[in-house]
């Protein structure tokens, strides 16, 4: 999902809403869930790495980025799953995900073999457009695209988010929609959307406890 946030000019104690997201992350037509059995959100395991093309400024970044998002997902997991699916960051995990120094699309990409996926990868691209991306933004963008492993297809959905009208305003509940809205005044981090819904728990096999 690529992020994207338009300038406010606004007085520092002003609340705004800004849109971060993108219609059809990566612009993949998404078919159907791209997992296999084993891939349970009850316990997945991650990978995650620091991409190695970047300039001289997002190269200094990346490592404090990588450390900082890897600190947090696996509690980030917890409360996305409301406390039912377990994360963990391993060398040889479930699914690899590249912090990608460079402008671009988030995606999440399967690999093939003989008709049978053989590994799956997330690219989050830390820069949108002139924006470098902060750790709030990466991790909305992450639990997104670990989403997309499950969720969303079949009626009601399209290129694998809800087809039905986005919500309006900020809430913290619901991670599948084409955009991520997220609360921003300027010089504060924002505050992004953490949880995933009812319904995208059910289509992730997480509908009960």
């Amino acid at each position: 999902m690529t992020m994207y946030r338009g300038r406010v000019h606004a007085p520092r104690w002003l609340l705004v809403l800004a849109l971060v997201g993108a219609s059809a992350c990566g612009g993949l037509f998404r078919v159907g869930p791209t997992i296999a059995p084993l891939i349970s959100a009850r316990y997945l395991s991650v990978h995650l790495v620091a991409g190695d093309t970047a300039d001289a400024q997002e190269k200094a970044r990346l490592p404090t980025l990588r450390d900082s998002l890897a600190g947090a997902l696996p509690a980030a997991w917890a409360l996305a799953t409301q406390g039912r699916g377990q994360l963990f960051l391993r060398n040889e995990g479930d699914i690899d995900v590249e912090l990608a120094g460079t402008n671009g699309t988030s995606a999440l990409t399967q690999h093939s073999r003989g008709g049978k996926v053989t590994s799956r990868t997330i690219t989050v691209h830390t820069i949108d457009g002139n924006r470098r991306l902060m750790v709030p933004d990466l991790m909305a963008t992450t639990l997104h695209e670990l989403g997309h492993i499950w969720c969303c297809y079949g009626p009601g959905t399209s290129g694998g988010h809800w087809s039905d009208p986005e919500p309006t305003g900020f809430s913290y509940v619901g991670l599948m929609f084409p955009t991520i809205r997220c609360q921003a005044s300027v010089g504060s981090e924002p505050v992004c959307p953490n949880a995933f819904s009812d319904r995208e728990l059910s289509e992730m096999g997480l509908g009960s406890p």
